[in-house]
């Protein structure tokens, strides 16, 4: 009896074909890892806050409430910290209102007029940026202003927020205005 000894030193196209089967799915993680790493990016959700209110007068009867915001308050709700650069685009009705943002904290202020765009630094994961209005309510003071805005649509003043890893839910809205008593 004689005994066959093979040493051939190529593979078998069976061993190929087992190697190309388990290649795939690591293939397949590579290439998906990076996705999964572009949602560990922070979550920025804006609420307004501090509403204002202003009662117009003429001697013991009130006329007139008017009402808005004084600050807006970014909080990072993601897993990591917000990019810098992230934005905030502060938008309302100027002749309802007059905002003064300062630029503190890493915020830079770009814009007036009822549209605002305020740059952000980066806001570590669970924190939150309070940022002052600056909102004064003097403007409202004419009584023509008064009468045609009271009639007419609700107004509001919304801060959309630009950069971050969740982008559907970066809208804040809060009614300004005049209620006529």
């Amino acid at each position: 009896m004689t005994e066959e000894i093979n040493t051939s030193k190529g593979f078998s196209r069976r061993t190929v074909v087992k190697g190309a089967a388990w290649s795939v799915p690591v293939i397949a993680a590579a290439v998906a890892t990076p996705l999964a790493a572009a949602s560990l990016a922070g979550d920025l959700t804006a609420a307004f806050s501090g509403p204002l209110a202003l009662n117009l007068s003429l001697g013991p009867i009130t006329l007139a409430t008017v009402n808005a915001v004084n600050t807006l308050t970014i909080t990072n709700a993601g897993p990591a910290a917000s990019p810098v650069g992230a934005t905030a685009n502060v938008q309302y009705l100027p002749s309802l209102l007059t905002l003064n943002i300062a630029a503190v904290g890493g915020v830079t202020v770009a814009g007036s007029d009822g549209n605002f765009t305020l740059t952000l630094p980066s806001i570590a994961a669970g924190d939150s940026l309070v940022i002052n209005l600056g909102t004064t309510l003097d403007t409202l003071l004419d009584l023509g202003l008064l009468t045609s805005l009271a009639g007419g649509p609700a107004q509001t003043i919304s801060a959309t927020l630009g950069g971050d890893g969740v982008p559907g839910n970066n809208t804040a809205v809060a009614p300004i205005g005049i209620t006529l008593l």
